[in-house]
């Protein structure tokens, strides 16, 4: 009888392992895609990003729980978490210069950021949605 209990709760303590090992290579795979690049944002809550001639496109790059970047005139870091398809991000960090030319979607970058809460990666795309799953900010990898 204590040979079968012994087995039994090895067996339990096995599987247990083994799919905690799985979630933490799902994670694993899941952050591959978008840590460790460079991303530029293209499209803000479904109006595509134009900003003439100067060229400052929001962007940010995700590794190892921290987010650097720039959010059209101003340097910003903090960091995040990423579990599956969630992602939310602590404080940010931005500088304080002001840009006159880009000063609105630098504004309306950082205000549709703090609002994410779920991301999702399709044909070499970020997207970044809100709590509705709506899609609110799209990135293109900058290559």
């Amino acid at each position: 009888m204590k040979q079968i209990l012994f087995f039994f709760t090895l067996l339990i303590s096995v599987l247990l392992s083994c799919n905690s090992q799985r979630n933490i290579n799902k994670n694993a795979v899941f952050s591959e895609l978008i840590t460790n690049k460079e991303w530029v944002a293209v499209e803000l809550e479904g109006k595509k990003i134009e900003l003439s001639e100067i060229n400052q496109f929001p962007r940010l790059k995700l590794s190892e729980s921290k987010i650097s970047g720039f959010s059209s005139c101003n340097r910003m870091n903090g960091t995040y978490a990423l579990e599956k398809e969630k992602i939310t991000f602590d404080t940010i960090a931005v500088t304080k210069m002001l840009c006159f030319e880009t000063q609105e979607i630098e504004s309306k970058f950082l205000k549709v950021l703090s609002e994410v809460k779920f991301w999702k990666y399709e044909q070499t795309k970020l997207y970044f949605l809100n709590a509705q799953k709506q899609i609110i900010i799209v990135f293109e990898e900058k290559k």
